[in-house]
């Protein structure tokens, strides 16, 4: 009997707390509904009760604004029935915001894991919760990408969601947003447009196996993970895929016939280093965001995003002049057409996605001159950047008193304080061929390449190194992230491995 008023008073709570924080995402959604059509299909296919596992796919930050709508309004009913038996994998970041604080830290709501992107320790002690929720009849909420794209194209997929799938057989519900959402807010736009329509698309109910695994192996893993990445395409790109979404090269209206050649990057003149381009604040710069070397000449920092209130947006390289016009094609990638520029380029027309991937071939870090630092034996500077915070996730040696130069690799095991970054200082930060330096006031600290194991970049333009097992963040302040994630990325996969340290990258 005290049971059941325990938890009919907790249910009566939830519903109160739940029109207090649900009121501004219900706002929100009334009005995505006037603004771009936002509606709900087969919701009727979420089911009644648990256990089941809803993935959720953020490929914007709208997607974003969306998965919060998701958690807080249209799972309402179901959480209700038992509140305390849910569990929520959220990025981290949110909870540096106080509401996102105040909506998620009330345990009358249910289990709220805070993610770090590539913290295996305890993204596995959460997957314990997880499990332990599904075997109990609950609900587990999670993306399984773990971010948001910056081309509109699917991140790779991690394992927890098929090692929850697999281990519980538990039904997945997949409820994703059109890619619409990426139309309306792309990651590297400064805000939301009003062109888009955009659905909320619940899938099929689908199990991985018919009774829960007493062992997973990492085949089946791969296997059901690429399973799962089908059943997200054809709900989210329909029946012609990411190749449809993108569209095929054009040139002048019609079919590319032959391959396309890309002169090479220019050299710079002496004294004046490729970076010194005219750029707008970090914000406002846009599609340079995405595009941050020029796919034609190679030069990094060069292009230049025109928005024009009445005429066409462009893109403009300054070092090889080449311009592109900007064509937002609504339910389809954005393109870009060359203007101007060598007679062979002009009139090639292509998806965003694709003029990205012609920027990344052939990437090899160029060196730059530095003064003020005490370079190893062959090592080059690649990157350069000033007034950047490091901040160690808490606990950590370096608040302690820490004399050596190499920075502490070991993060206590156990479970610590969300969001607990703290700053030690801003200082210089280096990015060479051997390591990631770091200049400030406690002195010079390093993070060599063979011991990293694993790069990133957060949702704020901020490089996230995990050296051995401890966690780090540089915000980088009006540098471009994606460009930082790339250097490091590269250096970090060409260096030799120490047989305990595995590595994983960011996708870029």
């Amino acid at each position: 009997m005290m049971r059941r008023l325990a938890l009919f008073r907790d249910t009566l709570y939830f519903h109160a707390r739940s029109l207090v924080v649900g009121a501004p995402w219900s706002l929100a959604a009334f009005l995505c509904r006037l603004l771009y059509g936002f509606h709900v299909e087969e919701a009727e296919r979420i089911p009644p009760e648990g256990p089941f596992i809803v993935a959720l796919r953020e490929h914007s930050l709208f997607a974003i604004l969306v998965s919060g709508w998701i958690s807080i309004v249209l799972l309402k009913k179901v959480l209700g029935r038992d509140p305390d038996n849910a569990m929520a994998y959220m990025q981290e970041d949110l909870f540096a915001f106080g509401y996102f604080r105040e909506a998620l830290g009330d345990k009358s709501r249910g289990h709220y894991a805070a993610l770090v992107p590539h913290s295996a320790g305890r993204l596995a002690l959460s997957l314990l919760d997880g499990y332990r929720v599904l075997r109990n009849g609950g609900i587990v909420i999670m993306n399984p990408e773990g971010d948001a794209p910056w081309d509109g194209r699917p991140l790779p997929i991690g394992h927890a969601l098929a090692w929850l799938g697999l281990y519980s057989a538990a039904p997945i519900v997949p409820v994703l947003c059109s890619v619409g959402a990426y139309d309306i807010w792309p990651r590297w736009q400064p805000g939301p447009t009003l062109r888009g329509r955009m659905e909320l698309k619940v899938g099929q109910p689908f199990r991985l196996c018919d009774v829960p695994q007493e062992r997973v192996t990492e085949e089946d893993l791969v296997g059901t993970t690429a399973r799962i990445r089908a059943e997200f395409d054809q709900i989210v790109y329909g029946p012609g895929g990411l190749s449809e979404w993108a569209g095929p090269p054009l040139r002048d209206g019609g079919p590319v016939e032959r391959p396309v050649q890309f002169r090479p990057a220019p050299e710079p003149a002496a004294g004046d280093p490729e970076t010194n381009h005219t750029q707008a604040p970090l914000w406002k710069r846009g599609l340079p965001l995405l595009l941050w070397r020029c796919p034609v000449c190679g030069t990094s920092d060069a292009l230049l995003h025109e928005r024009p209130r009445f005429r066409p947006q462009t893109l403009r390289c300054q070092a090889c002049g080449v311009r592109w016009q900007v064509q937002h094609v609504v339910g389809k990638d954005f393109r870009l057409r060359v203007v101007e520029g060598p007679a062979d380029l002009v009139g090639l027309d292509m998806a965003l996605s694709t003029w990205y991937d012609e920027m990344k071939r052939g990437f090899q870090p160029t060196p730059i001159p530095a003064n003020g630092v005490d370079l190893l034996a062959g090592e080059e500077v690649y990157l350069e950047a000033r007034d950047v915070p490091l901040l160690p996730y808490r606990p950590n040696a370096l608040f302690d008193g820490w004399t050596e130069r190499e920075a502490p690799q070991v993060q206590p095991r156990g479970r610590h304080r969300v969001a607990d970054w703290a700053s030690i200082g801003e200082g210089r930060l280096l990015l060479t061929s051997q390591r990631l330096l770091w200049q400030g006031p406690q002195g010079e600290v390093d993070f060599m390449w063979p011991s990293t194991t694993a790069v990133s970049i957060f949702m704020v333009n901020v490089l996230g190194i995990k050296y051995g097992t401890a966690l780090y963040r540089f915000p980088l302040g009006q540098e471009v992230g994606l460009k930082w994630l790339t250097y490091a990325g590269t250096l970090a996969q060409q260096a030799p491995r120490h047989s305990d340290h595995k590595l994983t990258v960011s996708s870029f």
